[in-house]
């Protein structure tokens, strides 16, 4: 049965496909998990006991839960029963901590939270603080737990063994509310971002094609299941096309090489930290020899993009997007421009806008907006905040916050956050060619550039930058290499060279948290003289 051609509307949804694979190919291995394996069948057969068992706790159609779990087989149990009971998952970022709990908590009802022991504590915090929280189900110990709230705590396994598969079918929609995914919060509090199980779909499928993914594939995954690109960009191609998924706990540039090697992988995602980090600390005999063919993923460097090619013999694809707008653009095969990440596919509509969303011609830098041509493309809005839905939705375009232009063939060039562009005495400077810059420099492994107040006014550029391991990097080296590839108004007057830039769980750099704190005792000034 072909998953990735044309699907009615009410069958785009994970659970109904889990089914009908569990049907097609049950015994194929599926998931591969801390050392054990489980196939098709026995994870259908989980959603519906996890289905099952939290329905007695009340959950329905369109009850919010709230998923607080590392990668472990557990999270999928829960993602595929709730979709089978019509429930939607919160998935709440393992590094949360309890001010951003509450947050998400308190945006729309989220009367039951399924919760790891070990990961407890930032939840507790705030839990009796939530009317609307009525029950912690726990995976570990639960009297500990017991002791420190006043809501009613339920052991995981326990509920999960008294649930039973036979409980009668809620009929699910792929136009119903799937999931709330949090936004990556890097610019700011996170925005319960409303997908629907068709938009998770139609993401999956999309980039199974575009990876000509098969039943013969396996797919590497290290990025975090609270996350949509774990869910719809990982699981769900190999659910769609019955590979098989290995799923670690996160990412590692030192295990990477062995684990693709150990359990054959043949495709993995990255973002651009993530390639950068893996060139900068591997070489080409780490992976020779591996099975790995392909990469899909968004943010990478050209030059990281084509070097990652030619030393592993892996061909890379790309795109771009976002939670909200969907993954709407892909690189083309038989052209692809690295420099370029692709053209609109059909469905969607893509608009450079000026300040008041007027449209720019090509070559023109704005802000890039996407609208869907077709259902359930694009989000259903912001959860709980529907004044922040109507402005990202101005005009019946979506606004993404991010900078860019269109050439005359359609060819979209991302030229980085809109907030990054960086206003050095009246010239606009993009953070995102400041990186580039830096980021060619030896030895480094990782760069952000960000706006620092300038004492005569508007702003000064700052490059935070993280050595690769061994490497010892001079601020003057770094600058000399700015100032022969960029204008003068665009090279940084501050270098700080820092251990580790702060990221959220899927590597994204936090730049609100660098701007919060613009200069410290290591930050180095190059004189008036210099610039």
């Amino acid at each position: 049965m072909d998953f990735l051609g044309p699907l009615p509307l009410r069958d785009q949804v994970a659970s109904k496909i889990l089914r009908a694979q569990a049907q097609r190919i049950g015994p194929r291995p599926f998931v591969a998990c801390a050392g054990k394996t489980y196939s098709y069948g026995a994870m259908d057969a989980a959603a519906d006991r996890t289905g099952a068992a939290l329905r007695i706790l009340g959950a329905g159609r369109q009850t919010r839960v709230g998923i607080l779990l590392s990668n472990r087989i557990e999270y999928l149990d829960l993602w595929f029963g709730l979709s089978r009971i019509g429930a939607v998952q919160v998935p709440l970022n393992t590094a949360y901590r309890s001010a951003q709990i509450l947050h998400v908590l308190r945006r729309a009802p989220v009367p039951i939270v399924v919760v790891e022991e070990s990961l407890a504590d930032e939840l507790l915090a705030v839990a009796d603080d939530v009317g609307e929280l009525e029950t912690l189900v726990v995976l570990g110990s639960t009297a500990a737990i017991r002791a420190r709230t006043r809501k009613r705590v339920v052991d995981y396994a326990e509920l999960i063994a008294g649930g039973s598969g036979a409980a009668a079918p809620i009929e699910v929609s792929g136009a119903d509310t799937g999931a709330v995914m949090n936004t990556s919060g890097t610019t700011g509090p996170s925005k319960g971002v409303r997908l629907s199980h068709a938009q998770q779909y139609i993401l999956g499928r999309n980039v199974a094609r575009d990876l000509e993914l098969s039943e013969r594939d396996v797919y590497y995954n290290f990025f975090p299941l609270f996350h949509n690109t774990a869910q719809a960009m990982i699981t769900l191609p190999v659910l769609f096309t019955g590979a098989r998924m290995v799923l670690t706990e996160r990412f590692s540039a030192r295990q990477f090489w062995p684990e693709v090697r150990s359990h054959h992988c043949t495709a993995f995602y990255y973002i651009g930290e993530i390639l950068r980090m893996l060139l900068k600390s591997t070489t080409a005999a780490d992976g020779a020899g591996t099975s790995l063919r392909i990469g899909w993923g968004i943010g990478a460097a050209p030059q990281d993009f084509l070097e990652f090619q030619r030393r592993h013999d892996v061909v890379l694809r790309s795109g771009y997007g976002s939670t909200e707008a969907n993954v709407c653009v892909y690189l083309p095969h038989d052209n692809p421009d690295p420099a370029s990440v692709g053209r609109a596919l059909p469905g969607y509509e893509l608009r450079i806008g000026d300040a008041d969303d007027a449209p720019l011609p090509p070559g023109e830098s704005g802000e890039i907006l996407v609208r869907g041509s077709e259902p359930c493309t694009t989000m259903q809005g912001y959860d709980g905040d529907p004044q922040a839905t109507l402005a990202a939705w101005r005009d019946l375009w979506f606004h993404t916050g991010d900078a860019g232009y269109l050439d005359a063939q359609g060819n979209l060039y991302f030229m980085g956050r809109v907030r990054d562009a960086i206003r050095v005495r009246g010239e606009n400077v993009s953070a995102f060619e400041v990186e580039e810059a830096i980021g060619r420099v030896p030895g480094v492994l990782e760069v952000a550039a960000i706006a620092v107040p300038c004492e005569l006014g508007g702003d000064d550029v700052k490059v935070v930058v993280v050595p690769a391991p061994g490497a010892e990097l001079e601020p003057q080296a770094l600058i000399a290499e700015a100032q022969a590839r960029l204008p003068k108004f665009a090279v940084p007057r501050y270098v700080e060279i820092v251990a580790a830039l702060p990221k959220t769980e899927t590597n994204k750099v936090r730049k609100n948290v660098l701007r919060e704190t613009p200069f410290t005792p290591a930050t180095w000034d190059r004189s008036p003289q210099q610039r």
